[in-house]
């Protein structure tokens, strides 16, 4: 997957899906915004019945809503494909229920700044649902990606009265609040942040993926690279080979 950022001359006035780009291997195009072309992969839907309503039962979705007779569809990302590019992420409720996926923004200048990846249930929407409207945030999916989706086009009237589902947006969003300043919280430095990632997350201190360390710690690749030149020319840190590095004290 090729990624292109357009000149940052267009973020005021674009969204960032309008100059975010990506290039797969499959031909489905649109304008956007700017006048680019883009051809990108675009979901499946998944006419399993069984499957679907597999999903419905392991994560309880269907008793997060007061609300009843929604409509409940299974849709299957392949790797590198945006969850949230195709349609407006603030019309449609997204579950999250198989796969690994890495939750990211764009700064001005085009690097990513990771915030979180995904590994385990998780609702998808629930801050735009909020907000009325689209953030500026990228899910990519790093493997093939199944979720159970609900469009918000008939419901939003009653799902914004619907007080079981609002009792679990309010914690989701609390919980992704949390996620993202906990780490920033104790340690000021990056520096500090990735030794602390290193004692407590890393087995035997050891340091296995860069990009899985770069998204915990909110930082790009090209800025955790950085601090890993820098603490093993300190002799804080050995490289053991590409992409591992060992605590040596």
């Amino acid at each position: 997957m090729t990624y292109v950022t357009m000149n940052l001359c267009f973020y005021k006035n674009c969204r960032l899906h309008d100059f975010s780009m990506y290039f797969m291997s499959e031909t489905v195009e649109h304008t956007n915004a700017i006048g680019i072309k883009i051809r990108r992969k675009v979901m499946k839907q998944i006419q399993d019945d069984a499957l679907l309503q597999f999903y419905m039962e392991k994560y309880g979705i269907a008793e997060l809503f007061e609300t009843r007779g929604l409509t409940f569809r299974l849709y299957e990302y392949e790797r590198g494909e945006i969850l949230n590019f195709i349609r407006d992420s603030s019309q449609c409720l997204q579950f999250f229920v198989k796969g690994n996926a890495v939750i990211y923004s764009v700064r001005t200048d085009g690097s990513r700044y990771p915030l979180c990846n995904l590994d385990s249930f998780t609702m998808l929407g629930d801050m735009e649902f909020c907000e009325e409207q689209s953030l500026p945030f990228l899910v990519e999916a790093l493997t093939k990606v199944l979720c159970v989706e609900l469009s918000l086009y008939e419901c939003r009237a009653s799902l914004s009265n619907d007080r079981v589902f609002l009792r679990y947006v309010a914690r989701s969003v609390a919980k992704k609040v949390a996620l993202v300043l906990q780490a920033d919280a104790v340690y000021a430095t990056l520096e500090e942040r990735f030794l602390h990632y290193m004692r407590q997350e890393c087995p035997h201190g050891t340091l296995l993926g860069v990009e899985t360390a770069a998204v915990s710690l909110h930082c790009s690749r090209r800025q955790l690279q950085r601090v890993l030149k820098q603490l093993t020319a300190e002799g804080k840190i050995e490289k053991c080979s590409k992409g591992i590095y060992r605590l040596t004290a």
